[in-house]
């Protein structure tokens, strides 16, 4: 399908293409015959027909530079959709995505850097279907900050299956946001201006002088032309950027607020009447276009604003600010833009962002349909699935597990040796379990779950900044893990080989008094570990705990793994084998 997709935009771009070069054949006439009849009627102090033509071509000449911007227009949005399309079949085959990464969320720490849930091959990167700055910083806040509520969760889910058939406005959508080519001054028009700083121009006398001083103006050229002297215009010219002086200052702050935007408001604009325009059915949907339904004509308002107003940096800008006071009505124009929009526009970018952020979910679920959309339940805390598998992997290389957490065991202990899929495995549970909060398909045949939040400790760095050793920084970790569990809400411990900074004494008592304390707390518990002999605490907390493991084989062809999840302790071992091969010892 996006093979196909990206042919189809393919031969419309060299359609294009082909229609700018004749473009630019027709200009390049008519601006050669405006020139050469222009330059006859002149020869003829413009009697006789010369001159019409002149003006003829002249016209046809700006109409084919018009048409010529709309026309690269298209190419550009035609280059987007082939590099969307050419970036799908790159992540189905396994490369890397051309969107952003989320890197701007790394923080080192939390459960996002033990899941990789940000950077280059993340779920962030494997999800993103957004271009916009508020679309990256939604998608980036729903995955740090996973809905906890049946009805949030339901109705994205529930949104993400409509949007999934609708291929041409996703990429459209998708597109269209790429075009943005956003500034990080954009913040600025969310926050607007000091309206009191500027509310003298709404007043007497700039008020009067908005009205009057343009029709003066005109009236000026007119008499100019009548007694055929151009003083007049000159000493208006004069009289009116004197005027102008006493607010200039004011106006360019308006101005550099807003200043050479035209193109993206106008594209905002267009992103907007995407959205409006839609045939939407999710209540949640609709709700979101009626958010954005005065968007595309405010937005489209403000361009055509800053066309006028970036006059100003024209060679024609003094006889306009001159003859018709053109910055101080740009500058009220704002003003009074401000004052009818200003308080909607935070509300629409987020709109934007959170459709930005359905249109990933409902990409992610186009390119897995395979993957279920899960069950939510607020009965009882725990998590049963079947067929699990990690979604940042390939369904056919992924090794598939069933779990059961909660029911009624809250904690489970998974024991096993090197590189056998402990630490994958607790990925796998986190992954699948952030996707099923965000309304997301999951990488299983069944995933029932209550909504937890996820509190991880899988590996630690000394900080020479902060005089922290390994185990003083997974100390700092477990302690906040601790004091997190004292909230009312339930979550979902991951650790991965706890306590590794100690001998294995101190280790084990460490870890077991460890579990004792997480299993007084409301949440649930995986702990990967190495120390079999904590498995015992299975016998003295039945139904409690939990012992599962990852056995690794040794034979003739060497060591081998299936990634299989069992019941039970793990009874093999492979580092000796694994140094020998090395020819470590």
């Amino acid at each position: 399908m996006y093979r196909q997709r990206a042919k189809q935009f393919q031969m419309q771009q060299q359609a294009q293409s082909r229609r700018l070069y004749y473009n630019s054949i027709f200009r390049l006439v008519c601006f050669l015959c405006f020139l050469w009849f222009g330059y006859q009627s002149f020869q003829v102090r413009f009697t006789g027909y010369s001159w019409l033509i002149s003006l003829a071509t002249l016209a046809a000449f700006l109409f084919f530079v018009v048409s010529a911007s709309g026309i690269r227009k298209k190419i550009g949005l035609l280059q987007q959709l082939i590099l969307i399309n050419e970036n799908e079949m790159n992540l189905l085959e396994g490369r890397i995505s051309f969107l952003d990464n989320g890197s701007s969320f790394l923080t080192g720490k939390g459960f996002t850097a033990d899941l990789n849930v940000f950077g280059k091959h993340s779920l962030y990167h494997t999800i993103n279907r957004t271009g916009s700055v508020s679309g990256k910083e939604a998608l980036g806040n729903h995955l740090l900050h996973p809905f906890t509520t049946v009805e949030a969760i339901e109705n994205y889910q529930a949104c993400a299956k409509e949007l999934a058939a609708k291929i041409d406005f996703r990429q459209q959508l998708l597109a269209h946001t790429l075009l943005l080519k956003e500034e990080q001054s954009l913040a600025a028009l969310s926050n607007g201006l000091q309206e009191n700083y500027f509310s003298f121009l709404q007043k007497s006398p700039w008020r009067q002088l908005a009205w009057v001083w343009p029709s003066l103006g005109v009236l000026a050229i007119g008499y100019a032309v009548y007694i055929n002297s151009f003083s007049v215009i000159m000493m208006f010219t004069i009289l009116g950027l004197l005027v102008l002086s006493f607010v200039f200052k004011k106006v360019s702050q308006i101005y550099n607020h807003i200043s050479k935007r035209g193109y993206l408001f106008s594209q905002y604009a267009v992103c907007f009447q995407l959205i409006s325009a839609e045939k939407m059915e999710h209540p949640l949907l609709r709700q979101k276009q009626e958010a954005v339904r005065e968007a595309e004509t405010a937005f489209r308002k403000l361009s055509k604003l800053m066309g006028v107003f970036d006059l100003r940096l024209s060679l024609f800008s003094i006889f306009i600010n001159g003859l018709f006071l053109s910055d101080l009505l740009c500058a009220r124009a704002y003003l009074q833009w401000m004052k009818q929009y200003q308080s909607s526009v935070k509300n629409w970018f987020d709109t934007l962002g959170e459709m930005e952020v359905l249109n990933s979910l409902a990409g992610f679920h186009a390119n897995h349909p395979d993957f279920i959309f899960p069950s939510v339940q607020t009965q009882r805390i725990s998590i049963t699935a079947s067929g699990l598998g990690h979604p940042l992997m390939k369904q056919g290389a992924a090794v598939v597990n069933d779990l059961s957490i909660g029911t009624p065991a809250t904690l489970q202990l998974i024991t096993g040796s090197n590189m056998s899929g402990k630490s994958t495995f607790l990925r796998t549970v986190g992954l699948n379990l952030i996707l099923a909060q965000i309304g997301a398909p999951v990488f299983a045949k069944k995933f029932l779950f209550h909504p937890l939040r996820l509190l991880t400790s899988f590996h630690h760095i000394d900080s020479l900044e902060e005089s922290t050793s390994y185990f003083y920084a997974e100390l700092t970790c477990l302690q906040g893990i601790i004091q997190s569990l004292q909230q009312p809400e339930p979550a979902l411990v991951l650790l991965d080989e706890v306590m590794r900074g100690t001998n294995s004494t101190d280790k084990h008592d460490g870890t077991a008094l460890l579990i004792k304390k997480l299993l007084t707390h409301s949440c649930l518990a995986m702990i990967a570990t190495h120390d079999i002999e904590l498995g015992v605490l299975a016998n003295q907390y039945p139904g409690s705990v939990e012992n599962f493991c990852f056995e690794s084989e040794l034979s003739e062809n060497g060591l081998t793994f299936d990634f299989t999840m069992r019941k039970g302790i793990a009874q093999t071992k492979n580092a000796t084998y694994l140094m020998q091969q090395m020819g470590i010892v």
